[in-house]
């Protein structure tokens, strides 16, 4: 009877439209036959929701998390720009802080040393060598024999052989050596890597067993259990509690136990119970086994990687190109030799003297090398050593004074969401500031197909649901050109500057707004 009453309704509904839009038909062909130059209604003003916002607001977050030490100011509170709000614990930020800075002083006593240049007792152990040297010269002569011939000549030939196999390189015997070496070790290391694996695999196995069995024998205590006190508090078979039922009376006849059956039920109870001990037993071991086999693989194939790396490193050290002062000191230790060769064998004095001049060359060299300081490339590298620990410096306190929440502009606490002792992700909002006093309105529901017909200047009246006899005006002074997708539509935010404040305006309240096209 309730859907015949509602077809009632619909096709009279229906009805009353068709005469309404035929009547409206009429009415204006007949308005267009007697005045058909008449000018167009104009458009009705646009008319959206909106909310009351802040004409400068801000929600403020921590850079970096951490957990809250200190919350400085209240819900509703007068704040200053730079004003602090929320302090994070600093301690580890700033124990980073003054690791830097010892960094940093470490690097640059190392400059200012090198600035300073050589110290008093550097120059004297420089100057007592230099008169050495020059010692030797004067002592340069004297006699000489075969044995001192015949060990001069070795010491030549060792100099010699010495630099003939810094500049040959490395042979391929040692390249060969070390090529296999590098190999066995890479090879341990895939052995290691496996077994350790597999025992630790069969130790997970041994464990996964022990728990099973656990779990079994946890079961079979938990049925021993309730059989043995169904026994005690019945005297009755938990198994089979009844005999029958008595023809006469037609109640159940209880099985009793005997002494010796709940004898039975008791001792089956007491085995069920050692069994899951030890079991549970079984799985302690089980886990030791497997926490030794785990530990075992961690530290082998540590191991077996450090072999590797010294084997690599063996390797690398035979393969690079031969030290300059190496060879530098070779060459230097041949023609020292060799003139220790000429002055020994009765030739010219002026190699023995040569000899002994380059020494006290070498000692005036190194004394000169002292006194003229530090070399341009040495001072680049500690100032460059001191730029970067400055910079290491910086990025810690700024990492420390990111622990400290400000209020980026004058303005009021809106709204305050940390307590001490929580933690705080990075970028969660934590407080919002704003400007109480000066409000604006921003629609929330203009779509693409109002927003063309909206200005940067057009007139709009604004009224508020929580404050009935209230109409604000204003203009519209930004049309944000970023559409957002809301439930299927494409809406647009325009917002309006009010002409006059009102002091009991709040932040989100609703608003409808008509804006005049």
């Amino acid at each position: 009877m309730k859907k015949i009453w509602i077809a009632v309704v619909v096709v009279l509904l229906v009805g009353a439209g068709a005469f309404v839009a035929f009547s409206r038909g009429r009415a204006a062909d007949q308005a267009a036959q007697v005045a058909p130059t008449l000018a167009p209604a104009p458009e009705e003003d646009l008319v959206a929701e909106a909310k009351v916002v802040p004409v400068r607001g801000a929600a403020l977050s921590m850079p970096a998390g951490g957990v809250v030490a200190e919350v400085l100011v209240a819900e509703g509170d007068a704040v200053q720009a730079g004003q602090p709000l929320v302090r994070l614990d600093r301690a580890r930020a700033q124990a980073a802080v003054a690791q830097a800075e010892a960094q940093l002083a470490q690097v640059q006593a190392t400059l200012d040393k090198l600035h300073a240049g050589a110290s008093a007792e550097d120059l004297a152990v420089a100057e007592a060598q230099l008169r050495l040297a020059q010692a030797q010269q004067r002592q340069s002569g004297g006699s000489v024999t075969s044995a001192d011939q015949a060990a001069a000549q070795a010491q030549l030939q060792q100099a010699q052989a010495r630099l003939a196999d810094l500049q040959a390189g490395p042979r391929k015997a040692d390249l060969d050596a070390a090529q296999a070496g590098l190999a066995q070790a890479q090879a341990n290391l895939v052995s290691q890597r496996d077994g350790f694996s597999a025992a630790k695999t069969n130790a997970q196995l041994a464990l996964d067993r022990a728990g099973s069995a656990l779990t079994q024998a946890q079961a079979s205590y938990a049925t021993a259990q309730q059989n043995w006190q169904y026994a005690q508090d019945s005297g009755q078979d938990p198994i089979t509690p009844w005999l029958g039922t008595d023809p006469q009376t037609g109640k159940k006849i209880p099985n009793k136990l005997g002494d010796a059956q709940r004898q039975q039920y008791h001792d089956a109870y007491v085995q069920a119970e050692a069994g899951m001990h030890s079991a549970e037993a079984g799985v302690q071991q089980a886990k030791v086994a497997f926490d030794t086999a785990r530990q075992a693989e961690v530290s082998g194939v540590a191991a077996a990687e450090q072999q590797v790396a010294v084997a690599q490193a063996a390797l690398d050290k035979l393969r690079s190109s031969v030290d300059a002062e190496a060879l530098a000191a070779a060459r230097a230790q041949v023609a020292s030799s060799k003139a220790q060769v000429d002055k020994l064998g009765g030739d010219q004095r002026s190699g023995a003297l040569a000899a002994a001049q380059a020494a006290v060359d070498q000692a005036q060299a190194a004394l000169d090398k002292l006194r003229s300081g530090a070399s341009k490339s040495d001072l680049a590298v500690a100032e460059a050593e001191v730029r970067s620990a400055q910079a290491a410096r910086d990025l810690a306190q700024a990492a420390a004074n990111e622990a400290e929440l400000r209020a980026p502009f004058a303005g009021s606490v809106a709204a305050l969401d940390v307590k001490v002792g929580e933690f705080v992700a990075p970028g969660a909002p934590a407080a919002y500031v704003a400007d109480l006093g000066a409000w604006q309105i921003e629609t929330t529901d203009l779509t693409e197909l109002n927003i063309a017909a909206v200005r940067v200047g057009s007139p709009a009246t604004i009224t508020l649901d929580a404050l009935p006899g209230l109409k604000l005006t204003g203009k519209v002074s930004k049309l944000r050109a970023l559409g957002e997708s809301k439930q299927g539509d494409i809406t647009y935010t325009a917002t309006i500057a009010l002409d006059k404040q009102d002091p009991r305006l709040r932040w989100n309240m609703t608003a409808s707004v008509t804006i005049a096209k």
